[in-house]
């Protein structure tokens, strides 16, 4: 396993690669937005923004619970092939649920 030395990395890595990757998927829905709607996103478009904040919101939790159950079934399934005499099958599910990509846009 390789070692990393968390002292060694610049000082705003993460918030730099959090910034480049939020630019990425901003502009990716303006594009969604714009092929679905015909129009760029605009405060003069008659809608509740809140209310539509206060729906996004509450899926983004929904999402986020879905995603500690897929980490915590991970580590069920990496436990399981660390006493299994074949982990293959467990280590083959334990990747199948790290690579999932896409939204299904």
């Amino acid at each position: 396993m390789r070692n990393i030395n968390f002292e060694d990395l610049p000082k705003h890595e993460v918030s730099q690669r959090s910034l480049r990757k939020l630019e990425q998927v901003m502009f990716a829905q303006d594009d969604f937005g714009i092929q679905k709607y015909g129009v760029p996103l605009s405060h003069s478009h008659k809608y509740d923004w809140l209310q539509m904040f206060l729906e996004e919101i509450a899926d983004g939790i929904k999402y986020i619970q879905c995603e500690i159950d897929r980490k915590d079934y991970i580590i069920q399934m990496l436990q399981a092939g660390l006493r299994a005499n074949d982990p293959k099958e467990y280590i083959e599910i334990a990747l199948n649920l790290l690579t999932v990509k896409g939204t299904g846009k």
